[in-house]
């Protein structure tokens, strides 16, 4: 199985230690396949959308499309934004993508 999510973070405030904030992640959408020709076909949509959605700032997406050949690789498309927590990406995976977020800190 494939799994194509589109993941968005946001600012997570640890007190701790002085005090720092780190990024937690949503998963928004996820969208499973059975062949990874579908995949990558739904995937490559949304790429294009994204793309589109940020042209205004190219200097901030990061493309990993296309990795090694012969490997399996994450193909996913990033928008890294100048805040923690500000970010949003696209990809496909083998796993189902899991929310990550608020751990206390003990």
């Amino acid at each position: 199985m494939f799994y194509v999510s589109y993941i968005t973070e946001y600012p997570i405030y640890e007190p701790a230690e002085g005090g720092y904030y780190y990024a937690g992640e949503t998963v928004e959408m996820c969208r499973e396949f059975t062949s990874w020709k579908k995949a990558n076909k739904f995937f490559q949509k949304c790429r294009k959308e994204f793309l589109e959605e940020h042209d205004d700032e190219p200097e901030r997406i990061y493309d990993a499309t296309w990795g090694g050949v012969g490997k399996w690789v994450n193909p996913a498309v990033y928008y890294h934004s100048k805040y923690i927590g500000d970010g949003e990406y696209i990809q496909i995976t083998r796993k189902i993508p899991q929310n990550k977020g608020w751990h206390p800190y003990c």
